[in-house]
């Protein structure tokens, strides 16, 4: 199975000011008529809702949104619960497996999904939620077979994002660059080495649990291959061997040998990944959109910091460039539970356009329901959230994570090896010769 290669329509809606979609769709859809949940008048029907812990804010929204649904429900009640990433990924792939996963559940998009809705295990959504409610690109990225499969919560384009204060302190000024939103690659090695002499660490990656680093050489392999050449190696037209997986390995290399990350940085993870950058222990951060709410929740009064696209590189693939880690996080219902249209009914609130905006703005995610992120930018409360939204409109294509995409033993023999890679224990040709062996 191909991953996505999705291109500008897919954010249709999303940049405000640079995409045309505008408008709030018409609520006439006989989808969001109150449903039955089954039973007898007085019988309660219990859901669970399993979910991850993105941020605080974004635990503490989901909270409130049940708590406030449980109120005034009271015949249709739902317990909510939440998991580290790491743990949630083996927890839900054996509960749907085994037909003891929830009644609602999150799940990126991916080959392991496709999988379960062909199994029947996923519900279709059209005709049971007003599917219309979602921009066009964010259906599309939902969707299996012609049919809308799950309920994308939020966009999530990464970025780098940077501590301008020392950015500052080591003379580093983006306005120098040819592109001020996208240094190349050796304007980022410049910025990096100013922050060395300055005394401040470059790079702030607490790789414990693998992915934050697998992030760079993901970045790095599209700058070189883009989708197309992960897409031969995923589906053997190609292979993980290949020069831009290569590429990528020798190049985060080269950062460890430089001393951009701290010291012990694969022992550190968990909260941690995220308080290295918000106590100023490392300049730059290469995360997804969470990070603005941990910063928020996290970081001390005054700090102050910025985002750019990942670098440029003049010896890459030229049509990859401007390409942008991203996907979404998406809610999935359980065909296999009874009270599928009680999950249904308790998700039509989530894309009401108040509750919507509500969403994005404490969560500090872009939104995927029609004409939200209009109206965070007409709030002006979050103009950071405002600009993360209309920088994603600069993509040319989207790519997904890895670890959520890619076939699951070749996703564990990446995670397991990634961090021999980054202090060479392995070299890039043994990293990715093990992922071919799994493919």
């Amino acid at each position: 199975m191909k991953l996505k290669r999705f291109n500008r329509s897919w954010l249709a809606g999303f940049a405000v000011g640079i995409l045309l979609l505008t408008a709030a769709c018409a609520t006439t859809d006989t989808a969001d008529e109150p449903v039955d949940a089954g039973g007898e008048p007085d019988e309660v029907v219990e859901l669970t809702f399993w979910n991850i812990v993105i941020s605080d804010t974004f635990t503490s929204w989901w909270e409130n949104y049940v708590d406030e649904w449980n109120a005034a429900n009271p015949n249709i009640q739902v317990t909510y619960e939440t998991f580290e990433t790491e743990a949630y990924k083996s927890r839900i792939s054996a509960a749907v497996i085994a037909g003891t996963a929830p009644d609602l559940f999150y799940q990126i998009p991916g080959p392991e999904t496709a999988a379960w809705f062909e199994e029947g295990k996923l519900l279709p959504l059209d005709g049971v939620l007003d599917t219309d409610r979602f921009l066009p690109g964010a259906q599309e990225g939902c969707s299996d077979s012609g049919q809308m499969v799950c309920v994308p919560m939020y966009l999530a384009p990464s970025f780098i994002y940077y501590n301008t204060a020392q950015f500052d302190d080591a003379g580093v000024d983006r306005q120098e660059w040819a592109d001020p939103m996208q240094p190349t690659w050796d304007e980022f090695l410049t910025a990096g080495e100013a922050l060395k002499s300055a005394g401040h660490i470059p790079i702030a990656l607490g790789n414990a649990d693998n992915w934050p680093g697998l992030f760079y050489f993901w970045a790095i392999q599209n700058r070189y291959g883009g989708v197309d050449e992960l897409n031969n190696a995923v589906d053997g037209t190609g292979s993980y061997t290949d020069p831009s997986f290569i590429k990528a390995g020798e190049l985060v290399q080269e950062l460890e040998t430089n001393d951009y990350f701290p010291d012990g940085f694969n022992g550190i993870g968990g909260d941690q990944t995220f308080t290295i950058f918000t106590q100023g222990n490392g300049a730059m951060i290469f995360q997804g959109p969470w990070v603005n709410g941990i910063i928020s929740a996290e970081a001390p009064e005054g700090f102050d910091y910025d985002f750019f696209h990942f670098p440029s590189f003049a010896d890459g693939d030229p049509a990859s460039q401007t390409d942008l880690m991203s996907g979404f996080d998406a809610l999935w219902i359980n065909a296999e539970k009874p009270n599928t249209q009680a999950v249904a009914d308790f998700l039509k609130g989530f894309y009401d356009p108040d509750t919507a905006l509500d969403f994005m703005l404490a969560t500090e995610n872009i939104s995927s329901i029609v004409g939200v992120a209009e109206a965070a930018a007409a709030d002006g409360s979050d103009p950071q959230l405002t600009a993360l939204t209309e920088a994603s409109g600069f993509a040319a294509n989207f790519y997904p994570w890895w670890d959520w995409t890619l076939q699951p033993a070749v996703t564990e023999q990446m995670m397991s090896s990634g961090q021999a890679l980054f202090i060479s224990e392995l070299t890039p040709m043994e990293f990715s010769e093990g992922m071919e062996a799994l493919r």
